[in-house]
C-alpha cells in the first residue's frame, strides 16, 4: 500500500511540474535536453528582437535553440500573404544554429516553415499597423492556415509578437495613425493583439516586446531604447527585447543572468532584463520601474569632473569616458574619481565619421592625453565627402542629468593639417540656450566654456555641432575632440 502510495504522490509530482512548465510556455522537450526551434515571421522587428542576442541567452539558460526569422524588410500581413500567392520568394531566412547566423535571400514562405520542425511560430504585423485592427484581416488568417498547414512539427505552437510604440520624438511617417503620441500607439497595439488572440484561439502565447520597451522607457534608461525612432538600440533595445523571447518561450527568467551584449553595462543589463520579466507577467500594462538601477529622477552630485573623449578608439586613460560611434546610448558614465554618474549619453544626429587628426600635444585646462586631443568625430555640411553624405549639423543628447545641479560644459575641438579656417560652433539647450564658437584648425590651446548650465526639467541637455560663421573648409567640416562637465549646486 505504501508503495503505491509513494507511486501516486510521485506521478501526481511529475504532472504538476509537466503543467507547470506548459503554463510557463515550456516545451516538453526542454525537460529532455532537446532543441528548441523557434521561427518568427516578420520584419525588421522580428529582426531587431529573434536575431542578435536571443540564442547567447539561451545558451546561459542551458537551452538548445535554433532560431528562424522570416524576413520581409517594412512588410506585414497583408504584404505577406500577396507575396505567398504570387510566390515572388523575397522573404530573406535569417537562421542562427549554434551561435552562427546565416540569410538565403529570394526565399519562399513554405520553404522557411518546412526546413525545420519549429516548435513555435509568432507572427506579427508591420509596426506602423500594428495597432489598427483593420489591418490585420483576412490576412493573418490566410497566414497562419498556410503555415498550420505546411508545419512539419504536430505540436507546433503558434503565438503573436508584439511590437512597441515609437519614440516619443519620432519622424516615422506611420506615426500619424496614433496622433505622433507614444502613449497612444501603446495602448492601440495592446488592443490589438488582444483582438487577434481572442479572434484566433490557435494563438496561444503572446511575445510582449512592446510592453517591456515601454517598462525600459519608466526607467532611467528614458525614451533612449529606439535608434531611430522606431528601430531598437542596437544594444539595450534589442538585449530588452531578447529577454522577453528567452522567457516567453522558455519560462526562465533573465534577472541576473551575467551574459549582456559588449558594451552595455551591468547596471544596464539588469534593468533591461527587469523591464522584460515584468513584461511577461504582465503583457499588456506598463509597469513603472523608476527604482531600479539608477533613480529616475537623478540625485547623484558628480564627485569630479565628467570626462568625455570622442573619436574611433579608447584612451588609455581610465578617468576619460569613451563615446565612440559603435554605439547610440552610453549609461556607464563616471566621473573623474572613477564614480558612477547615472548621466546618459545619446547621439540623436549622426556625424559623418571619426578620425585621429587632432592636435597631439596642447595647452589647455582640460590636460587631455594625446589620444583623448588627436581622437574626434566630425561631420560636413556641404558637398560630397565619402559615403556619409553632408549633415547641416550632428547632435548629442546627455540625460538623466541631475536637474538641481548647475553645470560648466568645456570642450574642445581641433584638426591638425589645414589650409584653410574650419571654424566649429556649439550650442548647448537645456533649460535655456548657450552657444559659442572655436577655430578648430590647427587648435591646440583654445576651449569653448559655457557655464551655469541648468539642464530641461527632465534632466536633459542637447549639444548641436556645426560649422561657425568664420568656416571657408570647401565642404564645411566642423570637429568635437573632448568635453568635460563640472557640476555643482
Amino acid at each position: 500500500m505504501n508503495r503505491v502510495l509513494q507511486y501516486v504522490c510521485c506521478l501526481l509530482f511529475i504532472v504538476c511540474c509537466l503543467f507547470r512548465a506548459q503554463a510557463q510556455g515550456v516545451p516538453d522537450t526542454l525537460a529532455q535536453n532537446s532543441i528548441i526551434r523557434v521561427l518568427a515571421i516578420g520584419n525588421s522587428f522580428s529582426q531587431d528582437a529573434v536575431e542578435q542576442y536571443l540564442w547567447e541567452l539561451a545558451q546561459e539558460a542551458g537551452v538548445k535553440m535554433i532560431i528562424g526569422n522570416a524576413y520581409r524588410g517594412g512588410q506585414g500581413f497583408r504584404s505577406h500573404w500577396i507575396d505567398v500567392t504570387e510566390a515572388n520568394n523575397t522573404f530573406e531566412y535569417r537562421k542562427v544554429q549554434d551561435g552562427v547566423r546565416s540569410n538565403t535571400p529570394h526565399s519562399a514562405l513554405s520553404d522557411i516553415i518546412t526546413d525545420e520542425p519549429w516548435q513555435y511560430i509568432t507572427f506579427q504585423q508591420v509596426s506602423q499597423e500594428s495597432g489598427l485592427t483593420t489591418t490585420f484581416e483576412p490576412y493573418l488568417s490566410e497566414l497562419i492556415g498556410y503555415t498550420q498547414s505546411l508545419q512539419t512539427n504536430p505540436n507546433a505552437i503558434y503565438g503573436y509578437h508584439q511590437t512597441w510604440a515609437y519614440s516619443h520624438d519620432s519622424t516615422h511617417g506611420g506615426f500619424a495613425n496614433y496622433g505622433n503620441r507614444q502613449e497612444v500607439m501603446y495602448d492601440s497595439i495592446c488592443q490589438a493583439v488582444q483582438y487577434a488572440m481572442a479572434m484566433h484561439p490557435e494563438l496561444s502565447f503572446v511575445v510582449p516586446s512592446g510592453t517591456a520597451i515601454q517598462n525600459a522607457r519608466t526607467t532611467y534608461l528614458g525614451d533612449n531604447m529606439n535608434r531611430d525612432g522606431y528601430h531598437l538600440d542596437l544594444k539595450m533595445g534589442r538585449y530588452t527585447a531578447a529577454c522577453v523571447w528567452l522567457e516567453t518561450i522558455t519560462g526562465i527568467s533573465p534577472v541576473g543572468f551575467s551574459y549582456r551584449p559588449e558594451g552595455v553595462d551591468f547596471v544596464t543589463a539588469h534593468t533591461c532584463q527587469v523591464a522584460a520579466h515584468e513584461a511577461v507577467a504582465h503583457p499588456y500594462e506598463c509597469m513603472v520601474l523608476d527604482g531600479e538601477g539608477f533613480p529616475a529622477i537623478n540625485d547623484i552630485v558628480p564627485t569630479g569632473l565628467v570626462k568625455l573623449n570622442f573619436g574611433p578608439d579608447r584612451t588609455t586613460d581610465p578617468a576619460w569616458n569613451d563615446i565612440m560611434p559603435s554605439m547610440r546610448t552610453y549609461t556607464n558614465i563616471i566621473d573623474s574619481n572613477m564614480n558612477p554618474t547615472g548621466i546618459l549619453v545619446t547621439f540623436t544626429g549622426e556625424f559623418g565619421g571619426s578620425n585621429r587628426n587632432g592636435a597631439a600635444y596642447t595647452a589647455t585646462k582640460m590636460l587631455m592625453p594625446a589620444d583623448v586631443s588627436q581622437s574626434s568625430l566630425w561631420g560636413y555640411a556641404t558637398g560630397k565627402f565619402g559615403g556619409g553624405g553632408p549633415r547641416q549639423s550632428a547632435t548629442l543628447r546627455l540625460s538623466h542629468l541631475n536637474p538641481e545641479l548647475e553645470y560648466e560644459f568645456t570642450i574642445f575641438s581641433s584638426r591638425e593639417g589645414c589650409q584653410d579656417l574650419r571654424q566649429t560652433s556649439f550650442v548647448l539647450q537645456g533649460e535655456e540656450t548657450q552657444a559659442d564658437a572655436l577655430q578648430s584648425a590647427g587648435n591646440v590651446t583654445k576651449t569653448v566654456v559655457m557655464d551655469n548650465v541648468r539642464p530641461t526639467a527632465d534632466g536633459q541637455v542637447t549639444l548641436t555641432v556645426m560649422p561657425g560663421s568664420y568656416n571657408t573648409s570647401p565642404n564645411h567640416f566642423y570637429y568635437l575632440n573632448a568635453m568635460t562637465i563640472k557640476a555643482r549646486r
